[in-house]
């Protein structure tokens, strides 16, 4: 049994994260068949769902013999995520004895849980138990198993106590009155600047109510020098770091000074700006936590923290670069080019595969920011700034597919519209170029794909199939509209900057660090753009990456159906080939849940064909479900205009365990009447759910389900064979109301009727 220290304090002796480095395989796991337990290796954890609470005893039991010395440790520490309100028995076998640990019911967020061995010099086993809180699936991961010397702790958690605000030596002078000129226009120049400030002015006089003055107050609440540390955390993702960073939020807060300074031309953000850089130069390593550098491990988190810290530093060295003495800006420097580029490089020479996701365009904001500011006193930087282009670009050329889609769903689009977008637009800035030079021609064959995502719904930019919110970030909404003007990236993106101080202000609710910079630079580049759009395609076919939309109206009111579909082997999507989702008069009537934080163990739930408008088989002990990913394409066939709309799919394939054949069928003769009807033969089971999620009120009277929006509503009849409940699933905020037509049968037909109508009494 080896103990790894990963400081002077403590060390690990169970990286369950690593399945290179673990001892999972010698773990024994009660089998929980029963209520369909299921304990597997992934990401970074081993994640442990189970279907239904057991009707006694634990959830899960897990035992392993250990023989380690931990005579200089006086506690053991387990990190784990429980699922809400269940609880968690450690006991460990030592040579002084049984130690026992019981702890509260959990709260929603990732714990470490201390058991005190008590004058124990040597470990013998460990026995971890979980009793669950409710009914109902649940989900949740074990991280690590460590040692802990508490005396030591506290003294090395007091070496981070030792900075101060002056930074002496690295920033000029209190005294020192900035020009408020940028140093190397990498974000903006000058002109640019001035243009933002006047604007800034009119549309928020004084500052009052700005998003931009508002944000710094974040930035204030505590000096960036206390968060110091020796890991820098994703933002407020809490899965890789310690329990005892969470909240601690270096990221961001520094270009937001660095904005709001040059908005209000005050120099003390302007000083706090570089404050935050230092801050963030300082800490040990650029990365989440200690599990991305343990010894002996090869295990990281790609580059993601380490091209946000890059981009943070250079967007500082370039916003505030003036108030940093030669000895601040060259140690800023060497951090870029040691703790940021290094690891960036290294990812993208270890993992080719990173070119064919959402990662590589990921990392180059940071990546090119922080070359084109090298570049200014390293002129040798440039030959790889070329390189990071041309890397960029044969990595849009692998994600983007030939029909313009984007397998990974509209969130991670993201990547494409603001990570390669804000790359391209520090690359032309560097080149002395014009950003529609520079965009490549993938970028440009995305305008079907913008719409067949765009959500009719009042309170969504885009539809969330696979792993996805319903909002997308102003500032790739903007690329996307200046790479391809008149499209629906174009009418996405009207709505959104036609109220400037809405949108804005929208962006501080958004995140828990709203970025700031993101929309300085799509509030500049958004006054260039000519926001005409073309109308709306009534039919719409996407045949590489499968998805299928019809855009109809009822009485003047909006009809949107889209049915994702599936390419071979895509990531980050869902178990839902054969879902659909509906939109109506301004509302959602048939939700796709998307997804919440990775940090929350509901993002597995969500992903599950039981949160989507699905044929289920049912009557078995484990959860059915299909592949995930599904190693074959699975895509709609239909037709439609401006009337009608007919589409199916064989949803047959990955469902081998469970269904022999299952075919759905969508007919919708006008945009008031629509049939789904699913015909299925089952391999095992013992009948069949027809699922409908939403937000919406819901009534059932019979077989008659109603649901009732702000404009209009829809009423669905099951078959007179069938049963109808309404079960309420529980999401991060609020509920999904989920829909269940069940019938009993190994075989059949099952069709359900929906017509659509506009509320006559609000209207």
């Amino acid at each position: 049994m080896r103990v790894v220290p990963i400081n002077v304090a403590e060390a690990i002796i169970e990286p369950f994260w690593d399945s290179m480095t673990n001892g999972f395989k010698l773990w024994s796991i009660d089998p929980g068949t029963a209520y369909g337990l299921r304990v597997s290796q992934e990401w970074c954890w081993v994640v442990f769902e189970w279907q239904r609470r057991p009707e006694s005893g634990p959830a899960l039991r897990m035992t392993r013999r250990f023989d380690v010395d931990c005579r200089n440790y006086d506690r053991l520490v387990v990190s784990v995520m429980v699922p809400q309100g269940s609880v968690l028995r450690i006991t460990a076998g030592t040579d002084k004895g049984i130690r026992r640990f019981h702890s509260p019911p959990a709260p929603p967020l990732k714990q470490e849980h201390v058991l005190v061995l008590d004058g124990a010099t040597r470990m013998e086993d460990v026995t971890l138990e979980i009793d669950a809180a409710a009914d109902g699936t649940a989900m949740g991961w074990l991280n690590w198993i460590g040692l802990q010397d508490s005396r030591r702790l506290e003294e090395y958690l007091r070496g981070w106590d030792r900075f101060d605000d002056r930074w002496e030596g690295y920033l000029k002078p209190e005294s020192y009155e900035p020009s408020f000129v940028p140093s190397y226009g990498m974000v903006f120049s000058g002109q640019e600047l001035d243009a933002l400030r006047r604007r800034h002015g009119q549309v928020f006089a004084g500052g009052k109510d700005s998003p931009f003055v508002e944000s710094v107050a974040l930035a204030c609440e505590a000096p960036p020098e206390r968060l110091i540390g020796e890991f820098v955390n994703f933002w407020n993702d809490t899965r890789y770091n310690r329990v005892r960073d969470h909240g601690k939020h270096i990221l961001t807060h520094g270009p937001n000074a660095a904005v709001a300074a040059h908005l209000l031309r005050d120099k003390s953000l302007l000083r706090l700006a570089a404050r935050y850089a230092l801050s963030i130069g300082f800490c040990t390593h650029w990365d989440d936590g200690f599990i991305c550098r343990f010894h002996g491990s090869t295990f990281d988190h790609r580059c993601f923290v380490e091209s946000l810290c890059a981009y943070d530093v250079a967007a500082i060295l370039d916003l505030a670069g003036e108030m940093f003495t030669r000895l601040g800006r060259e140690y800023l420097m060497r951090r870029l080019s040691t703790e940021g580029l290094a690891a960036i490089q290294y990812n993208t020479w270890r993992c080719e595969w990173i070119f064919g996701c959402n990662q590589l365009a990921w990392f180059t904001p940071g990546r090119m920011l922080a070359m084109g500011v090298l570049e200014k006193h390293w002129p040798r930087v440039r030959e790889y700034r070329q390189i990071a282009y041309r890397e960029l670009v044969e990595s849009l050329n692998r994600t983007i597919l030939t029909d313009g889609g984007y397998a990974e769903g509209p969130t991670y689009f993201r990547c494409v519209g603001r990570d390669a977008g804000l790359g391209l637009y520090h690359y032309s800035r560097s080149e002395g170029k014009n950003l529609p030079d520079v965009v490549p021609d993938a970028m440009k064959r995305c305008g079907d794909f913008g719409e067949a995502i765009i959500s009719t719904d009042e309170s969504a930019d885009v539809i969330p199939i696979c792993d996805a919110g319903s909002a997308h970030e102003p500032i790739s909404q903007v690329m996307m509209a200046h790479a391809l003007p008149h499209s629906a990236w174009t009418r996405m993106c009207r709505k959104t900057l036609n109220n400037s101080s809405e949108w804005l202000s929208k962006t501080l609710q958004g995140r828990v660090v709203p970025n700031m910079l993101d929309n300085a630079i799509a509030w500049q580049i958004g006054q260039s753009l000519d926001l005409l759009a073309d109308s709306p395609k009534p039919f719409l076919f996407l045949p590489d990456m499968g998805v299928m939309t019809s855009l109809r109206t009822v009485g003047g009111l909006a009809v949107k159906i889209l049915i994702p579909g599936n390419k071979a082997g895509t990531g980050h999507a869902h178990e839902d080939k054969g879902s659909f989702i509906l939109e109506f008069a301004g509302q959602t009537f048939a939700i796709d849940p998307g997804t919440c934080s990775y940090a929350d163990p509901l993002a597995g739930i969500l992903k599950h064909c039981q949160r989507h408008n699905m044929l289920l088989p049912v009557g078995m002990s484990e959860r059915a479900c299909p592949a995930n990913p599904l190693p074959v394409d699975v895509k709609p066939v239909g037709r439609g205009d401006e009337t009608s709309f007919h589409a199916h799919i064989d949803a047959s394939p990955g469902w081998e365990a469970y269904f022999k054949t299952w075919r759905r069928t969508w007919d919708s003769p006008d945009p008031a009447n629509l049939v789904i009807t699913d015909e299925y033969e089952l391999a095992s089971g013992e009948g069949v759910e027809f699922l409908w999620q939403t937000h919406l009120p819901v009534q059932v009277s019979g077989k008659t389900i109603t649901l009732t929006g702000r404009l209009g509503q829809a009423v669905i009849q099951a078959p007179v064979d069938c049963s109808v409940r309404v079960e309420d699933l529980p999401l991060v905020e609020g509920v999904q109301r989920c829909i269940v037509i069940r019938r009993t049968g190994a075989s059949g037909t099952l069709r359900v009727n929906v017509t659509l109508s506009p509320r006559t009494d609000v209207r």
